[in-house]
């Protein structure tokens, strides 16, 4: 409050304004100027700026309740104390309901008692405007809070809730009506591993996941701090979550891409090994074949000795198929297309990894039309897609119990050349079979790359202008069917 308040009188009553003058700077440091009527009134609030105005309820021109509802309208904050000589209560009332801070009747001594009433209007009407700064100023930052993308949550030492933002209800689901007042307990259990306020002060930033959401695996960032007073006594803890499900999927699925990498880099060292390894084989092998042809060419038809003859030769035989077809599998495939037999090339990767599927009890049934129209493609593509499809199968049977992949080979309705592989007791969970052949696909890393192997099938199929897709349910397992148009 200033040494020197200015106080407007409005009234038409000269000797009144005169003696109310008098009274007032006989008692202190007051600038007294008068208006006399409404006209005036604004004339003066426009010109300068008042502590207090002292309003007469009868006016020329209207009276004084009228103008307690303009004088806030018109933009003017200053505190008003309603002047009557009727010395009506209903008035009085109406003055307070209207905005005036206080009321004076001109009864006896009044003018004794107006020093005094102008103080307390003027201290009246400060505490009001600080209380409406901070006030203001609370629900601004209320306000910036619950505009902030961070959730936002304060209790206090008692461990009540005593701030619960915006943010903090998408990201629980709680509204703040919810929640404030209440025991934070159930907040802190929310996470995984939960918040402890005095623990985690001391560690800064902690990543957490959100319980309970069966949607997606929400990750956020949490930070809790302890508040203090102007004093320094701690009044209570604030937690500031930031979702950052995003970095953490991109972390995901950056590991999964160098889990990827590597295994194609090893993939490429085993393809060398197994190359070098089988020119090596390759050499025994012929000696064996040839020394069996030799040796049955010399034994008569009826010797006991000629089947042990045979069957080795067979089994050389089939051995120098295998090494043959590793050493073509171990090369890069060519880039021609050709015109090619499907089922060829279904036998072909059957050959090579029949073993390794039955080796994880799980039996390959297949049904090969035998008649199909030729295709055109390239051959080394297609093999490697049957073997991607068959360990993908066999990688998610591989539980020790016996299974069975149908491997089926048809005419479509339309002409074209399908192939069906069928896995039975294999069910794919909704989310894990709408982006399966996603090379981005993120779920457990098992180690078998399926993620990059089936979007290398789908680029393999798309290549060859054809269709790949998988539906899979309980009843028939899961289903990837290929088709592919018949050459012209």
């Amino acid at each position: 409050m200033s040494d020197s308040l200015r106080v407007l009188i409005v009234d038409d009553n000269d000797d009144h304004v005169r003696l109310a003058t008098e009274f007032l700077q006989a008692a202190g440091a007051f600038t007294v100027e008068a208006a006399i009527n409404l006209r005036d009134l604004w004339d003066h609030l426009a010109a300068a700026a008042y502590d207090v105005v002292l309003l007469d309820y009868s006016l020329p021109d209207g009276n004084g309740l009228e103008a307690l509802a303009e004088i806030p309208a018109r933009g003017y904050r200053v505190p008003v104390v309603m002047v009557t000589g009727r010395g009506d209560e209903r008035v009085a009332a109406q003055a307070i309901q209207r905005g005036a801070v206080d009321y004076l009747v001109k009864i006896g001594g009044y003018l004794n008692m107006l020093p005094a009433l102008v103080h307390k209007a003027v201290r009246q009407h400060q505490l009001m405007l600080s209380a409406q700064r901070s006030l203001e100023q609370i629900r601004y930052q209320a306000l910036l809070l619950d505009n902030v993308r961070d959730a936002v949550v304060v209790w206090d030492l008692a461990g009540r809730i005593t701030f619960w933002n915006r943010a903090a209800e998408m990201l629980s689901g709680k509204t703040a009506e919810e929640r404030l007042g209440r025991s934070v307990s159930a907040y802190c259990a929310a996470f995984d591993p939960p918040v402890e306020a005095a623990a985690q002060a001391a560690r800064g930033d902690v990543e957490r996941q959100v319980c309970g959401n069966s949607k997606e695996a929400i990750w956020i960032s949490s930070r809790v701090t302890p508040l203090y007073d102007g004093d320094g006594r701690r009044l209570g803890y604030m937690d500031v979550c930031r979702d950052i499900t995003a970095r953490k999927t991109l972390e995901a699925q950056i590991r999964a891409a160098q889990t990827h990498l590597a295994q194609a880099v090893r993939l490429t060292a085993i393809g060398e090994l197994a190359s070098g390894v089988a020119h090596q084989i390759n050499n025994p092998l012929t000696t064996m074949i040839g020394e069996a042809q030799i040796l049955l060419s010399q034994l008569p038809p009826d010797h006991p000795a000629r089947e042990s003859a045979e069957a080795i030769e067979r089994a050389g035989w089939r051995a120098q198929a295998v090494v043959q077809r590793l050493l073509e599998f171990s090369q890069p495939a060519p880039g021609t297309l050709e015109s090619l037999s499907i089922d060829d090339t279904v036998k072909r990767a059957l050959a090579l990894i029949e073993r390794y599927v039955v080796s994880a009890k799980v039996t390959v049934e297949t049904e090969l039309a035998g008649d199909l129209p030729p295709v055109r493609g390239n051959a080394r593509q297609l093999e490697d897609l049957w073997v991607n499809l068959l360990l993908f199968e066999r990688n998610a049977l591989a539980n020790g119990q016996p299974h069975r992949i149908r491997l089926r080979s048809e005419r479509g309705p339309g002409g074209e050349v399908m192939v069906c592989l069928s896995a039975g007791g294999l069910t794919l969970p909704p989310d894990r079979l709408a982006s399966i052949f996603e090379p981005d696909f993120i779920g457990p890393v098992t180690g078998h790359g399926q993620g990059l192997a089936m979007s290398i099938c789908r680029e393999v199929v798309r290549q060859h202008q054809g269709r790949i897709s998988v539906e899979s349910d309980p009843a028939s397992g899961t289903v990837f069917k290929v088709t592919f148009p018949a050459e012209a």
